[in-house]
């Protein structure tokens, strides 16, 4: 079996943004899309890392894509480039949502997302002159690339913008490691099915709305469904043709109020912790 994944993205748009008149607000202007709004907004300080932000606001019941899109789709592409003392910039993603569209499981953000930028200066005692250049997708029926470029200083007297206390709960609902006041989980490779599978079990069960969502190496395709028993099936869908026996696979796990992770060795049938 082949497993194709699509990408169904056209109509491009091309967005801009000039520096935020309002430098002490912590956000910049909107780029404004077809479909979604997007800028660039900025919180405390700790630890010589500043806590930025790119919140995105969507449309008409448009939705834009994790980091691992699913079935179709393409997830966010962020660049730093033109920035001035930059050490270290940090993508960070909330934990997804399940979306069903035209029959494809598609993982990614409704109504509005904010990802979370942990960045370091290069010189500790200089401001951060941030520049992103951002590329995403707003889907909704069709698919729209959008561009944006944003530009926001991170200083310390903006460190405690209007935007601080959004971001610190947005960072406070990250997916922490499993262990970390959260379920167990426990994996069991599943006899008889034409593919390999494999049952997750978590203890304590999780809420109706519990979901897993599995990333594993380019080439590699992992589904994920919920069984009767509470538990969920991981099936091996797709795997590159000279692949290794191991393959690591990154699991994310929404408990229906809390969000984990966690990641397994899966091999011939068996697991490795």
């Amino acid at each position: 079996m082949t497993w194709k994944r699509s990408t169904s993205l056209f109509l491009p748009a091309l967005l801009s943004c000039s520096v935020a008149d309002a430098q002490t607000l912590g956000a910049s202007a909107w780029s404004e899309g077809r479909l979604s709004s997007a800028r660039l907004i900025a919180g405390g300080f700790r630890d010589g890392v500043y806590s930025a932000g790119v919140e995105i606001v969507l449309k008409n019941g448009a939705h834009t894509y994790w980091r691992n899109p699913g079935d179709a789709g393409a997830p966010p592409a962020i660049g730093f480039d033109q920035s001035k003392n930059l050490g270290l910039a940090q993508l960070r993603y909330p934990a997804p949502k399940r979306i069903l569209e035209d029959g494809q499981d598609i993982f990614g953000y409704l109504d509005a997302v904010i990802l979370p930028l942990d960045v370091k200066p290069a010189e500790a005692k200089s401001p951060v002159d941030l520049a992103v250049d951002l590329q995403y997708a707003a889907c909704a029926r069709i698919c729209i690339p959008e561009t944006a470029h944003f530009e926001l200083r991170l200083a310390p007297e903006v460190a405690n913008s209007e935007q601080s206390a959004r971001l610190a709960q947005v960072v406070a609902d990250l997916p922490r490691p499993v262990g970390a006041g959260g379920p167990t989980l426990r994996i069991a490779p599943l006899p008889g099915p034409a593919k390999p599978a494999w049952r997750l079990v978590l203890d304590p069960p999780p809420g109706p709305g519990g979901d897993v969502f599995s990333e594993a190496p380019d080439g590699w395709y992992f589904s994920t469904h919920r069984a009767a028993d509470g538990g969920f099936d991981l099936i091996l869908e797709q795997k590159p043709d000279d692949a290794p026996a191991t393959v690591a696979v990154r699991l994310t796990i929404f408990d229906g109020a809390r969000a984990f992770e966690t990641s397994a060795q899966l091999e011939g049938g068996g697991v490795r912790p």
